[in-house]
């Protein structure tokens, strides 16, 4: 998903309508022993993920009655070799 533009429909993800960054473009911008700004914004069914300054996730769900509107907040979730992650000045703000 990073880099497009893209909604998930209720066969499975749908089209990128958008290619929001390339991967040369990505890895530019990603700051591997750095720290690495980002901001997510999430209303409703609709999430957009920034790394440091740039829109490089911009992700609809397209099944709004399917979609999690609360529960966990996971900063890091998933499977494949160990890597080690640190984060710093987390802010939550509810969006109204």
């Amino acid at each position: 998903l990073v880099g497009e533009k893209s909604s998930w429909e209720a066969d499975g993800k749908g089209p990128v309508t958008e290619q929001l960054i390339t991967q040369e473009e990505f890895q530019q911008l990603f700051k591997l022993d750095d720290w690495n700004d980002v901001v997510i914004i999430a209303k409703g069914n609709h999430i957009q993920h920034y790394m440091n300054g740039r829109l490089v996730l911009d992700f609809t769900d397209a099944v709004p009655e399917q979609a999690l509107l609360n529960g966990k907040l996971a900063l890091q979730l998933h499977a494949g070799k160990p890597m080690w992650v640190e984060f710093k000045d987390i802010r939550l703000k509810e969006l109204k």
